[in-house]
């Protein structure tokens, strides 16, 4: 049986840290299939081809694993990763933004091999950072009646 918790650190440190995406055919089964609530839902082609964007956006991206967990079939790697954008991104220019990203993968295995996998991460964050949305504001303003927004006056 393959070290499951050796494959799920490779993905995150060889693959996105270092951007060896031919790692992907060793870890990973034919059928493989990645969630991201960027990118959506992509197959092994997909995944690398989003790996060099990344590297060649962020080419000092600096990952980290802050956690990794195994049951079974199941790793949970919850990670971060850093750097600069030194390359246009969504139409994002770079000015050298430093963009800090954290969250959590949970990938399945099947036989040794990982067949789908599953990020969660702060993608409003990530975008927030890049500049192309910005935070709603404090959420209790009081308005000039003097009652908070949403609230009902009877």
């Amino acid at each position: 049986m393959t070290n499951l918790r050796k494959a799920a650190r490779r993905l995150i440190e060889e693959v996105y840290g270092e951007g060896q995406v031919e790692v992907l055919d060793e870890l990973c089964h034919p059928g493989y299939v990645s969630h991201d609530p960027l990118v959506g839902d992509a197959d092994l082609a997909g995944v690398k081809a989003y790996v060099r964007l990344l590297r060649a956006c962020f080419p000092n991206l600096e990952v980290r694993i802050l956690g990794l967990y195994v049951d079974g079939e199941t790793a949970i790697t919850w990670w971060s990763m850093e750097g600069n954008l030194a390359r246009r991104l969504l139409d994002v220019e770079p000015q050298g933004q430093r963009i800090h990203m954290e969250g959590i993968t949970v990938s399945e295995f099947e036989d040794g091999r990982l067949i789908e996998d599953t990020s969660h991460w702060d993608t409003f964050g990530y975008l927030r950072q890049l500049g192309l949305v910005r935070p709603l504001g404090p959420m209790a303003r009081v308005t000039e009646e003097g009652a908070r927004p949403g609230s009902s006056q009877a």
